[in-house]
């Protein structure tokens, strides 16, 4: 049975189980999210296409400005990746758009630290990554529009005291500070989630031998899960 046929034969028994309003994969990039991104566009829910979610929503939600994310998001079922894989943009959807599920994969933080640098030297063909700098970020690091990945980086190293922004170009791919980074959003968004726990799932898709988890998550019945496929790996 190919992809298409297996969609086809669940997805009218999946959507009429929603109970819930929008799924949010809200865990790191390298984390397993395009793998959830495949199981849940298995299950026939409707995501967007991802560089265009990246070009309408990441600039505005990282300036706080959720006019375009809130009307985006009423034409899809579930989300991955930038925006929702950074910062608080879980607080805001959660707010927006109430009854809501949210998945947070994540996996070993060396594992993950070695992961993302990987994919981002073979992607912008670099060499050594503790060497790269913000003139790379700005003029090498080509993706969507020009500046997009230099936006991002310089929200990922801002620290604040107060109103004033210092940011920490020096900690580019800095692996110390990735990790902390990494380890206390996931710390931050088990405290959010801590009094409605209904509403999360942790997972760690990489050591998932099926789909069961997120069937049991989602309501869809135990007799379709699959084996978990693990996509985009580095």
């Amino acid at each position: 049975m190919t992809p298409e046929e297996f969609t086809k034969i669940v997805s009218p028994t999946v959507i009429s189980n929603k109970s819930f309003n929008k799924v949010f994969c809200i865990g790191y990039n390298k984390t397993g999210t395009t793998t959830l991104e495949q199981v849940l566009r298995l299950y026939g829910y409707k995501l967007p296409d991802q560089q265009d979610q990246e070009v309408r929503l990441t600039k505005q939600v990282f300036s706080t400005d959720y006019t375009e994310f809130k009307e985006y998001c009423r034409n899809f079922d579930a989300f991955q990746d930038m925006p929702f894989s950074q910062g608080l943009t879980y607080v805001a959807a959660d707010a927006l758009f109430p009854n809501s599920k949210f998945i947070l994969s994540e996996r070993d933080p060396d594992a993950w630290f070695a992961s993302m640098s990987n994919f981002h030297k073979k992607l912008f063909d670099m060499g050594e990554m503790s060497k790269v700098t913000e003139e790379d970020i700005l003029h090498k690091f080509t993706y969507l529009y020009p500046g997009y990945n230099h936006a991002n980086k310089k929200m990922l190293l801002s620290v604040f005291n107060g109103e004033n922004r210092e940011v920490l170009w020096e900690k580019l791919y800095d692996k110390d500070y990735y990790v902390n980074m990494y380890q206390s959003r996931n710390a931050e968004i088990k405290r959010y989630f801590s009094e409605t726990e209904d509403k999360l799932l942790i997972i760690d898709v990489t050591k998932e031998q099926d789909t069961g988890k997120i069937c049991d998550f989602l309501n869809i019945p135990p007799h379709m899960k699959v084996p978990m496929p693990h996509s985009n790996k580095t």
